[in-house]
């Protein structure tokens, strides 16, 4: 993040900050970012703003 907010010169909210992971993520990256992230809320609900997160395209044909 520290990088992130040089490059962009914005500064990041983390009381406003949050991050969700896909269910296909191991158990070990989610982990890997969550120390990197330290002091990031991690989200285990899957609904954002009441809506589903799972809003993506069909894989059904």
């Amino acid at each position: 993040l520290a990088a992130y907010q040089r490059f962009t010169r914005q500064k990041v909210n983390l009381s406003k900050s949050s991050v969700f992971f896909s269910k296909n993520a191991s158990v070990g990256l989610k982990a890997e970012i969550c120390q990197c992230l330290q002091g990031i809320e991690v989200c285990h609900s899957s609904r954002y703003f009441g809506l589903p997160l799972g809003i993506g395209k069909n894989k059904r044909k």
